[in-house]
């Protein structure tokens, strides 16, 4: 799955939900910064990725998100 796909993945993880979708917002779906902590590291620890919180809080989707990751380097294509 792609980084989109994965980030959906996290954030239902983190969140308690059985699914996210890639236009769900983060903070509407009940996030704060403790859970954006915990998504960060949950991202880092699958991938290796380092993300500041603060880019969950500018990129609050996963689809802006795994934009922002590709713009800077991280998680691009399908294979990772």
């Amino acid at each position: 799955a792609g980084a989109e796909a994965l980030l959906c993945d996290l954030f239902a993880a983190v969140l308690g939900r059985s699914e996210a979708s890639p236009d769900d917002d983060f903070f509407l779906l009940g996030g704060h910064s403790l859970s954006a902590a915990r998504l960060v590291t949950a991202l880092r620890s699958r991938t290796g990725v380092e993300l500041p919180v603060r880019a969950l809080f500018d990129h609050p989707t996963p689809a802006r998100l795994a934009d922002a990751l590709a713009r800077v380097g991280g998680l691009e294509g399908p294979g990772r």
